[in-house]
């Protein structure tokens, strides 16, 4: 299984300190994630080792997304990247360790070569089965297959101390700005652009105006696959 990649003094120690500066409050969360994702694979060693980071998650729908071969390790390899966003922090400890088995799901699927998600973001039986495992209920969505999920009693009891380290690291959350909403404060100019997505995984979304997407594909770079318009 090999040694963590994150290793860090917040994520060894039981808890952010009372007085613990502002400057440690993310670093402190990062920490007590990377111990959850950690303590995921000694239950589930197919599940990979990854790069965890956490940020904000730019108006997008999603709490969290698993990436494969996102990083570079100094010598060249490869890895993973599971990302959650800070604004879901809100949720609760066990709704964001909720968050890291989904793409811990993801991850087993593809440790085990399975294709479980398109680029529309629909999960189909393959994650569904593997989510089952990490002790998940799935509930299937109209649009998205069995891409909703919830921690289940016996993952709670099972990861209760990563749980308890999260609520102990989450002393802040990243307030989820009003729609249109910029960085600076102002409003986004309405464009009417429309958006279409490629096939890497997670997803990958660009907005141009639809007679963009209508004409000659536009190709990713990354899978080599054309955009298409999802709405």
């Amino acid at each position: 299984m090999g040694e963590p990649i994150i290793t860090t003094s917040a994520a060894e120690s039981e808890g952010p300190a009372e007085n613990a500066t502002l400057s440690s409050v993310g670093a402190a969360i990062t920490g007590a994630l990377a111990l959850g994702w950690e303590a995921i694979r000694r239950h589930h060693p197919d599940v990979p080792d990854a790069v965890v980071t956490m940020g904000t998650r730019h108006r997008k729908p999603l709490w969290a997304h698993f990436w494969a071969q996102q990083w570079s390790l100094t010598g060249g390899n490869k890895v993973p990247e599971v990302w959650i966003a800070a604004e879901g922090l809100a949720r609760g400890a066990a709704d964001v360790m909720g968050s890291l088995l989904h793409e811990a799901a993801h991850g087993r699927c593809s440790t085990r070569g399975e294709e479980d998600c398109n680029a529309a973001q629909y999960h189909n039986k393959f994650f569904r089965d593997s989510a089952q495992v990490l002790g998940l209920a799935v509930e299937r969505s109209e649009r998205k297959g069995y891409s909703v999920t919830s921690i289940t009693d016996i993952a709670r009891q099972r990861y209760r101390e990563q749980i308890a380290a999260l609520e102990a690291a989450i002393r802040a959350e990243r307030t989820i700005p009003p729609s249109g909403a910029t960085a600076t404060g102002g409003q986004r100019r309405n464009t009417n652009y429309r958006p279409a997505s490629c096939q890497c995984r997670p997803v990958r979304t660009l907005r141009a105006a639809a007679g963009t997407w209508e004409g000659p594909p536009v190709i990713c770079g990354g899978c080599n696959k054309p955009f298409v318009m999802t709405s």
